[in-house]
């Protein structure tokens, strides 16, 4: 694609259709029957990039931004069955100038599952208890233009299938992939010439967020008790400092009302099962344009007595509006075991 010289914020944004072809590169052996079969899959892709000034600014690359609808069968139609799904991506250009260029995908999404665990007719299948989860992942692709409108694609993809502990059994399930495909450009655009562009000053160092955080876990049939969904409500504040446009430093605090963990402690006959816990949070975060990944370490200051661990990590992703007005999800883990996920909305002032 040609290169024009720096350009106002009224460019042209060129649009693109991707179809591609997915082959799986290893399978489930912890299900019965085990298929000799590696997953297979087709995905549609739309996405655009818009080659303003102020968004090459916001993460100092062009990237497409877009949507994807998938469909993956597992090649193992009792115990796993298929899956369809939608969401949205983020992917920054490298070497875009160039007919052969690369970019960098990472993605987040829902998908349907047609098969899933079921204690008497799918009892093996311990990988996935939902039929709606959620699905992350990120990939490599290599594009080749052969015209100004059409281009070949190579990639190699990893997928994550899991709902983060909201209903048990949630192994989870890896999906890595190769694809291969074709992208045809809906609308042309030249790419201005950005090496010129200096970055914005970063006026601000100091940031706070405040965020209202809310989700819904399972509880498994007990002889007892029947299946329960309950709720967790809860507050997550943080401050901190950025030491650069993409990296800050922060720590706080979160207050949660945890009727799950209440349900669970009493199930295990703890006296003290109070469902309220108080946090303190530190951790990292990482800013690529409006979109926000952070990272902390939790240490429970109030909790029943004899619950264990004490520490906790949470993993959020967030995107801010300009209003500051921020939205996304958040998984809390201890280690690898991840412990459910929740919709966060709140506020971040820079």
């Amino acid at each position: 694609m040609p290169t024009l010289k720096a350009q106002p914020d009224s460019i042209v944004t060129p649009r693109q259709l991707g179809l591609f072809v997915h082959q799986g590169v290893s399978n489930s052996t912890q299900v019965v029957p085990v298929s000799d079969q590696l997953p297979a899959g087709i995905e549609l892709v739309y996405s655009q990039v818009t080659m303003s000034r102020r968004a090459w600014a916001s993460c100092q690359c062009f990237a497409r931004v877009g949507g994807y609808l998938n469909y993956i069968t597992f090649r193992n139609p009792v115990p796993l069955g298929r899956t369809t799904g939608a969401g949205l991506f983020f992917e920054p250009l490298i070497n875009y100038r160039r007919s052969l260029y690369f970019s960098v995908r990472v993605l987040a999404g829902l998908t349907y599952l047609t098969r899933v665990y079921d204690p008497v007719t799918n009892p093996t299948n311990d990988h996935f208890s939902m039929p709606v989860s959620a699905l992350i992942g990120a990939g490599l692709t290599a594009h080749y233009r052969l015209s100004p409108t059409w281009s070949l694609a190579f990639g190699a993809h990893y997928n994550h299938i899991s709902n983060a502990g909201t209903r048990l059994p949630n192994q989870g399930m890896n999906i890595p992939t190769l694809a291969l495909g074709a992208e045809y450009q809906l609308r042309r655009a030249a790419f201005p010439d950005a090496r010129q562009w200096a970055p914005a000053a970063l006026t601000r160092r100091w940031l706070t967020r405040a965020l209202l955080m809310g989700s819904v876990r399972v509880l498994p049939e007990t002889d007892k008790k029947p299946e329960m969904a309950l709720p967790m409500v809860g507050v997550n504040w943080v401050g901190g400092y950025c030491f650069t446009r993409n990296h800050a430093l922060t720590a706080g605090a979160e207050f949660v009302d945890d009727r799950y963990f209440k349900e669970q402690t009493y199930r295990w006959g703890y006296k003290d099962n109070d469902a309220r816990q108080v946090t303190l949070l530190a951790g990292y975060e990482f800013w690529q344009g409006q979109f926000m990944f952070a990272a902390h370490h939790g240490w429970n200051i109030i909790r029943p007595g004899k619950y264990k661990p004490a520490t906790y990590q949470r993993y959020n992703l967030l995107y801010r509006f300009r209003s500051g007005l921020s939205l996304g999800m958040s998984v809390k883990a201890y280690g690898e075991n991840t412990k459910g996920f929740s919709l966060m909305a709140g506020y971040t002032l820079l």
